[in-house]
């Protein structure tokens, strides 16, 4: 019986270009614009975008943090970069919204309201990406700017006016004060935004902390109990800037959010110098991308690993806007996978 050999190729490289492609062709480290500009599409309510997750489908979650929206937005881009979806979230008793950091866990949503900037307004709050019912988890917060979730199922969020992270359970039950080490806070009156960016690494016993004023990257021990231990500084974007002659900011200039690859490194966003950094394990600076021409980051947020492939989301708060859009590359290595 024949197998048919030339129609059985014929399908199966079918099946391969009809199937999701996340690894890019680009040389490691080539930053390429994804997706449509959001500063006008859907006029605009995506704009710029400030957190990102991922879910199991490898669909894109961006949310906007627009400082003229009455209603917040989230949109859901496919893995071919097409906006399949607009999730609305309804503004808390402030009245004003500005969504920041996201996580994807068991199968919901999870992202931060800064609201007024005022406790007790800033909210966690946790989406049904299917229904797009919208449930307030808790409340208390100024700036709630970072979240992550440690292997135990508890999250953490950063607090970036308060220098402080919040401890707490998926539920919203029970919400502590986790760590508020002096060094979470911002010594820069220019950019006094402290803790932000967070991630655990691979074996849970140090949570990293970017410190965005102070260009710095902080790790904090976490003890057999779960407390926090003292925070100290893994990397230091002025000392970085001096060891290898760069001219000053330049090294974690607004640090952002940060993601482990799965050699250990960490990827930061440097928001103020567009690119993003690599700190090594020993927190030396080993590699520095960025974008040229049309596909410049602007004022790259926050980033997402899906395999090698890194989505990226650029808030263009320098620019009002115009330039509000995601952006992935590929990286050398597979990214770390998030609790």
């Amino acid at each position: 019986m024949s197998t048919r050999p030339g129609k059985f190729l014929s399908l199966l490289i079918l099946a391969l270009l009809m199937r999701p492609q996340a690894v890019l062709a680009q040389p490691v480290g080539t930053i390429q614009n994804f997706g449509p500009n959001l500063q006008t599409f859907a006029s605009g309510v995506c704009r710029q975008p400030e957190g990102i997750a991922l879910d199991p489908n490898g669909n894109i979650y961006a949310s906007s943090n627009s400082d003229t929206a009455t209603i917040g937005h989230i949109c859901v881009f496919n893995p071919g970069g097409t906006v399949i979806d607009i999730i609305e979230v309804p503004i808390g008793p402030s009245g004003v919204i500005g969504l920041l950091g996201e996580l994807w866990s068991d199968g919901q949503l999870f992202v931060l309201d800064q609201a007024d900037n005022v406790a007790p307004n800033g909210r966690l709050l946790r989406v049904n990406p299917r229904t797009h019912a919208v449930t307030t988890v808790a409340t208390g917060f100024v700036f709630p700017n970072g979240l992550a979730k440690d292997s135990g199922g508890l999250f953490y969020v950063s607090d970036s006016l308060q220098g402080k992270i919040y401890r707490l359970t998926p539920t919203g039950s029970q919400v502590t004060i986790w760590s508020a080490d002096p060094l979470l806070s911002s010594s820069n009156p220019d950019l006094p935004l402290g803790a932000n960016g967070l991630a655990f690494d691979s074996n849970g016993r140090f949570l990293y902390v970017a410190n965005t004023g102070d260009f710095r990257v902080l790790r904090v021990p976490v003890r057999r109990d779960g407390r926090a231990g003292p925070a100290a500084v893994f990397a230091d974007g002025a000392s970085i800037d001096l060891q290898q002659g760069l001219p000053s900011p330049t090294a974690l200039f607004g640090a952002d959010g940060i993601q482990f690859d799965v050699q250990g490194n960490l990827y930061v966003m440097a928001n103020h110098q567009n690119e993003v950094q690599i700190l090594s394990p020993a927190g030396q600076l080993i590699r520095r991308y960025a974008g040229s021409g049309v596909n410049a980051l602007s004022f790259n947020a926050s980033l997402i690993f899906q395999g090698t492939t890194v989505y990226i989301t650029n808030m263009s708060a320098i620019d009002d806007g115009v330039n509000s859009k995601l952006s992935r590359f590929r990286a050398p290595f597979v990214g770390l996978p998030l609790n």
